[in-house]
């Protein structure tokens, strides 16, 4: 395996990853406020690490998977997709803790 594909291998596990770990962290968010009763600081924390997990999300998007002169090849171009379609789902899964009811 070329130096090309190993970039683009690790680029294409890199944006789900994130997704992931980004989710679980703002549920653990969610069900501590709720525990703990964090009150009117609940919803501004929940909307801070929403747009803080979008920022590595959002370079990964827009990140090339191989370096200007160099061909793409499949692998390349599934990890620049792969990536935006995790920004995407990034903001539409991660939205309803800017509005939704946080406790029940």
């Amino acid at each position: 395996m070329t130096r090309q594909n190993n970039r683009a291998l690790m680029l294409l596990i890199a944006g789900f990853t994130l997704w992931s770990g980004a989710f679980v962290l703002l549920y653990a968010l969610q069900a501590l406020g709720c525990a703990y009763g964090w009150g009117e600081w609940h919803r501004p924390i929940l909307i801070v690490a929403y747009v803080v997990s979008l920022v590595p999300l959002a370079v990964l998007a827009w990140q090339r998977p191989n370096k200007t002169g160099e061909p793409q090849t499949s692998l390349s171009l599934s990890a620049l997709w792969a990536n935006r379609a995790a920004f995407v789902a990034g903001i539409l899964v991660y939205l309803p803790v800017t509005f939704a009811t946080a406790c029940i």
